[in-house]
């Protein structure tokens, strides 16, 4: 008789959640780093009750303290570490269940696919922003502060635009037949959610630069907006991408229930042949 073959369903499965894992990042991130944020501010608060108000306390700030900064910069990268493939697994999604000719034009298809590169590029940059902001901060010198701020630009700039790069691609598709009438978050929405997001964004951008400017008695209420915003910023960002969670969840689920029924009938004739006994010779 010949050995027996290991049989896969044991190991189905858990192929199956491993798939799942970036889809679960998705919420992870939030997760990780709105308790992060939340916490660098009050705790700074608390460390620093008789802060200056005209030094910004935002959570740049909050972190410039290390008791606070270096666990944030842990938590953060970790959480950096998370967000690059589970983004990866939305441009997958919109990879996997993109129209193909002639559903869509050729000049939108070749749109969509240049959004794709695009949102790559932007989404990785968006990872090391965070990183270089956690880990270089406002007291490490002028170094510090430098990297610290480029971190921020990157990382702030990197979300805006892959986040406007998701809005733009589903714009394209939104209109089509074929494009997830029946998804949880449909293209549609997913097109006017990341506009209003990048708008938001844009808003961030506006205060931080009248930030510094004197407008008399309105001056305390910008800075106020401007501090605030940030963390407001930051959670919509993140909330936006969890919103795939569920499209993405089902659309891995769906690639590896159809791998594994296609491996089904092969799986099937090899244990009808283990079965039978061996010729005799």
């Amino acid at each position: 008789m010949a050995p027996a073959r290991p049989t896969s369903l044991l190991a189905r499965p858990l192929r199956e959640w491993l798939f799942l894992l970036p889809a679960a990042g998705i919420v992870a991130v939030p997760a990780i780093v709105v308790p992060a944020i939340l916490w660098a501010r009050i705790a700074f608060h608390l460390r620093h009750p008789n802060a200056d108000p005209g030094d910004y306390l935002t959570i740049s700030r909050a972190i410039s303290d290390p008791v606070i900064g270096e666990p944030f910069a842990f938590w953060v990268t970790i959480a950096a570490a998370i967000l690059w493939p589970s983004v990866h697994a939305i441009l997958w999604m919109f990879i996997g269940e993109h129209p193909r000719p002639p559903a869509i034009s050729t000049g939108r298809d070749l749109a969509s696919r240049i959004t794709w590169v695009a949102m790559w590029i932007t989404m990785t940059a968006t990872c090391v922003g965070m990183v270089m902001l956690s880990h270089f901060r406002l007291g490490d010198g002028p170094a510090g502060h430098r990297l610290h701020m480029i971190g921020s630009y990157v990382f702030f700039g990197g979300q805006a635009t892959t986040i406007l790069l998701a809005a733009v691609y589903n714009g394209l598709i939104a209109r089509l037949p074929t494009a997830g009438a029946s998804a949880f978050f449909p293209p549609l929405w997913r097109a006017r959610s990341g506009y209003a997001v990048f708008a938001a964004a844009v808003l961030y951008g506006v205060f931080f630069r009248v930030k510094s400017m004197d407008f008399g008695a309105a001056t305390a209420w910008i800075i106020t907006v401007y501090v605030e915003l940030e963390t407001i910023l930051i959670i919509v960002f993140l909330s936006y991408l969890a919103a795939y969670l569920v499209d993405v969840a089902r659309f891995v689920r769906g690639r590896t229930v159809r791998r594994s029924r296609a491996e089904a009938p092969a799986e099937a004739d090899a244990a009808v042949a283990e079965a039978l006994p061996d010729p005799v010779s």
